[in-house]
């Protein structure tokens, strides 16, 4: 059995395919206020429909290791999606002269200058005053965090400015943009490579070659373009420069960016030998650029970079380029530094060396908004370090946002997110970052880590190591050695919210240490995977109840953990889990074979700001007060909540302006106000739904986005009062409307007195279950809701989403099945006439329907499809061993037990000791 068998054996025995591993998200229609993804990435909607093909993903981020600059440079625009032959600004074979570099600078300002002029003068300034909004935020220590109205009043206002400066980028025309870059890089490239090769350039003789203490073989300095080209000699380059090209020397750069345009041009460094420094105290420099190319080639040398924020390797709007060819390095950023982009490509190249990246957040492989950053670093022991100084006040007082170290980050709930990428070739590697990194990503982005060799070391806390979160893809991947992976939770292959993660370890005995939710595990409609391939490794958890291959029934139809060992003998702080398959959870599963918003929220110093409960608020203030989930302000945001409920009627009235609220703090209020004061906006929900249906041809009272969020909230508070109007919209033509609906049917909380209503439920779910919709969603509501309403004419109706195309709605109906009893049994005859609940996945579910029938049942069940499993279906076998062996154990039949004891004997699946 091959490693693609273990993987299919293994979904196969939760009633599952890869094609069952997948993230149901549409992303053609439009989006609620909450869930927009404007900008996204093609490349990220692959891997959130079809994640198992990550690996051709990582892998052709592996392959280039072995490929040069240009080659580079194309794979990043094409994960931009955006494709064209790059031209030259100089010919192919010609000599360079100064004159070369002169010809460069104009030809890309001209462009440059185009391109600015779709802003006015006004968005212009906005832009280069806030562009670093994208990604500062307010969680920095200042007055305003001690003080809940300034802290709401300075994250709004900030959100605000983050979001128009995305609206003001999203005017751009990227092919354009990126054409002329890529345009840039190649004719810079085309220099770099012919003076490195010859080791001189042609003619380069100027009429004042001297400036200051240096003696420049060139220097040109007329219409606002700036070029020296030093000899061998040390040289110290001040202020602005569009080019420089240095032969030798231990040479200092103290350059800035160009105090007559807001935009950044072309900056170019070459240095071809010698021990060099370079500094830059302005943001958008040294290998930085905020709308234009900024870029630095050195050949050789231990060389110390100091840049700061947009630096090394980074860009707004452009492209940033960083190669260091040999040499133990030191490089030193602020935030969105080390190869960080956003509508651009930011890429730091370092070819051999023991290198240190030290950083702020929002760095070191960082992609936002149609933007991919990337490290690559080929050979040598490096240490990547967060150095970050962003507090997360929204989860800790004594931990920081690094949101570094491949990381991928959207704007929530606006724009989608861009990639962000570390490859390591070569060495025995140090990460280290906090909340948010190494190999993750947050709201329609992409996070990776690919580290080809080495004995590594990962150290992060929370939402890293393979984590998606929000809607995005997290992929670590370590090829070899002997690694250690330390975190918190939410972390080492965890899905989280509609997220996908991914840990992979080809090879080496590693160990894995986590608190909780990790290691192969999903939550809140997630998808966690963790996949060790080879070796004798160590899995350490505090909380195994939750990890190792975890899914949880959140949201009603569960989230997906993943959780495979291939070989080797392994070692678990839960004792005895070494060559076992267990489904560890009914949407989770823990194999280990043999071939031959959930974390520890503790505080170390519990900091509460004292409410002021002498003055007066206003209604608009109480609320701003209970939507504020920081823990320093909980007592403000406990003293909010509870004026807000105290006066329920008007309260009620107050939250119907948030229905539709693109602020999840906001929408948490609301879900938990109706659990308070669900009587009052039970009423006024029920009397303005109604209202919408009487009235809705002549005008709507509420779009689709808040009647949704009506009928969640019925649903999670289990309220009757809006039954009826639930029921109508059922027949709803849109589908938004028509799933929330069904959802909320399958949770209110109804009485023997309702049982007309019941039956009349009953009858629609039957008529929606048989219309074979193709929304998988609406399926698993459908098949969810059927809990609610146990009547024997549902039978039939279950039994057809057994054999549905979706898990969630063939899990849920499963478990429905089980509550029925002799009832079910009575259709056994007609079951087994339904071929296609023979095929696989759908027999798994099946199997697991029959579960709890009465002994008698189910051994006429069972003996019906055993020979199935005798003819070589493997994962049959395992789910007939899990079902017989909890049938088992239930039992106070002796005979029922002999008969167990006797079937157990003849199902056998190679490669485990024991199933759980």
């Amino acid at each position: 059995m091959n490693e693609d068998s273990v993987i299919n054996l293994a979904l196969a025995f939760r009633g599952l395919t890869k094609d069952d591993i997948t993230i149901p998200v549409n992303f053609d229609k439009e989006k609620s206020p909450r869930n927009d993804s404007k900008l996204f990435l093609p490349v990220v909607k692959k891997l959130m429909t079809a994640p198992m093909n990550y690996e051709k993903f990582t892998e052709d981020i592996s392959m280039l290791s072995f490929r040069n600059e240009e080659e580079i440079i194309k794979h990043f625009y094409d994960l931009l999606d955006v494709r064209f032959n790059p031209e030259s600004y100089i010919s192919q074979n010609e000599k360079i002269t100064g004159n070369d570099l002169v010809k460069i600078c104009k030809r890309f300002k001209k462009f440059n200058d185009t391109l600015a002029r779709i802003f006015s003068k006004e968005e212009k300034d906005f832009l280069t005053k806030n562009i670093l909004s994208l990604v500062i935020n307010t969680a920095e220590s200042d007055e305003s965090n001690m003080d809940i109205f300034k802290f709401n009043k300075s994250r709004d206002s900030g959100n605000a400015v983050s979001k128009r400066t995305l609206d003001l980028l999203s005017r751009l025309n990227m092919q354009l943009v990126m054409k002329n870059s890529l345009d840039a890089f190649v004719s810079c490239l085309k220099v770099y490579e012919n003076v490195k090769s010859s080791g001189y350039i042609e003619n380069s003789v100027s009429e004042n070659p001297e400036y200051g203490s240096n003696e420049f073989i060139y220097y040109y300095e007329k219409e606002g373009i700036r070029i020296a080209i030093g000899g061998y000699e040390k040289n110290v380059y001040e202020g602005y420069y569009d080019f420089i090209l240095d032969f030798g020397g231990d040479d200092v750069y103290n350059v800035t960016a160009s105090q007559s345009t807001s935009v950044s041009g072309l900056t170019c460094i070459m240095d071809l030998s010698g021990n060099d420094y370079y500094y830059t105290d302005t943001d958008f420099t040294l290998a930085g650029s905020m709308f234009g190319a900024g870029m630095i080639f050195d050949k050789s040398g231990e060389d110390v970079y100091k840049g700061k924020n947009g630096s090394l390797g980074s860009s707004v709007v452009g492209l940033g380029f960083l190669c260091d060819e040999d040499g133990n390095d030191i490089y030193n950023a602020g935030i969105f530094s080390q190869a960080a982009a956003s509508f651009g490509i930011g890429i730091l190249l370092d070819k051999n060396g023991n290198d240190f990246y030290i950083s702020n957040s929002y760095s070191q492989g960082f992609g936002m908004t149609q933007g991919a950053g990337a490290i690559i670093d080929l050979k040598g022991n490096d240490s990547y370090l967060c150095d970050t100084r962003a507090l997360d006040i929204g989860r800790y007082e004594d931990h920081f946002i690094s949101m570094c170290q491949g990381f991928g980050f959207g704007m929530r709930p606006y724009y989608a997110g861009g990639i962000g990428i570390i490859l390591e070739g070569e060495g025995n590697d140090f990460y280290s970052s906090d909340i948010y990194g190494q190999g993750s990503a947050y709201w329609y982005g992409i996070g990776c880590i690919s580290d080809n060799s080495g004995n590594d070391k990962y150290n992060s806390y929370q939402y890293s190591q393979g984590a998606g979160i929000h809607l995005a893809v997290g992929i670590l991947k370590d090829k070899t050695g002997w690694d250690y992976y330390t975190s918190n939770g939410v972390s080492q292959g965890c899905g989280h919210d509609f997220g996908i993660g991914i840990l992979e370890d080809i090879r080496g005995n590693d160990n894995f240490s986590a608190y909780s939710l990790s290691q192969g595990a999903g939550n809140a409609n997630g998808i966690g995977i963790l996949f060790d391939r080879n070796g004798s490794d160590g899995y350490l958890n505090k909380e195994p109840g939750n990890s190792r291959g975890y899914g949880n029934p959140r949201r009603d139809f569960g989230s997906l953990g993943l959780f495979i060992d291939f070989s080797g003998t392994d070692y678990y702080s839960e004792p005895g889990n070494d060559s076992v398959i267990a489904n560890t959870s009914y949407w989770g599963m823990m194999m280990d074979f043999h071939l031959m918003d959930i974390s520890n929220n503790e505080i170390s110093k519990t900091f509460k700001i004292p409410v002021d409960s002498s003055r007066d608020y206003t209604k608009e203030e109480f609320f701003v007060m209970a939507k504020t989930i920081e823990p320093r302000f909980s007592l403000w945001q406990e003293y909010g909540f509870r004026k807000l409920v105290n006066d329920s009627n008007k309260t009620a009235d107050f939250i119907l302006n948030f229905l539709d609220t693109d602020d999840h703090r906001e929408a948490l209020v609301l879900r938990n106000l109706a659990f308070k004061i669900g009587y009052t906006l039970g009423k006024l929900f029920s009397e303005k739904l109604k209202f919408h249906l009487v009235n809705m041809h002549l005008r709507q009272e509420f779009n689709e986005n808040q009647i949704s969020y009506i009928c969640y909230l019925f649903g999670e508070t289990g309220n009757p009062e809006g039954r009826e109007e639930l029921l109508q919209l059922t027949y709803d033509d849109n589908i938004k409307i028509k799933t929330s609906s069904v959802n909320a049917l399958g949770k209110i909380k109804l009485t023997e007195a309702d049982r007309e209503f019941k039956e009349r439920v009953s009858s629609r779910l039957r008529e929606l279950a048989f219309s074979d919709s193709e929304n998988e969603l609406l399926n698993k509501d459908i098949s969810f809701a059927f809990k609610n309403y146990i009547s024997k004419e549902n039978i039939p109706a279950l039994i057809h989403l057994l054999s549905n195309g979706y898990f969630g709605a063939r899990f849920n109906a499963a478990e429905s099945l089980k509550k029925y009893g002799n009832d079910y049994a009575d259709f056994a005859d007609n079951i087994l006439d339904d071929n296609i609940l023979f095929e696989m996945p759908f027999i798994i579910s099946f199997a697991e329907s029959f579960k709890e029938l009465p002994e008698l049942q189910f051994k006429k069940l069972f003996e019906q499809i055993y020979e199935m499993a005798r003819n070589g279906n493997d994962p049959l076998k395992l789910k007939l061993i899990e079902i017989l062996q909890h049938k088992q154990s239930q039992s106070e039949d002796s005979g029922f037990k002999e008969w167990s004891k006797t079937y157990l004997r003849t199902l056998e699946v190679t490669g485990f000791k024991k199933v759980k």
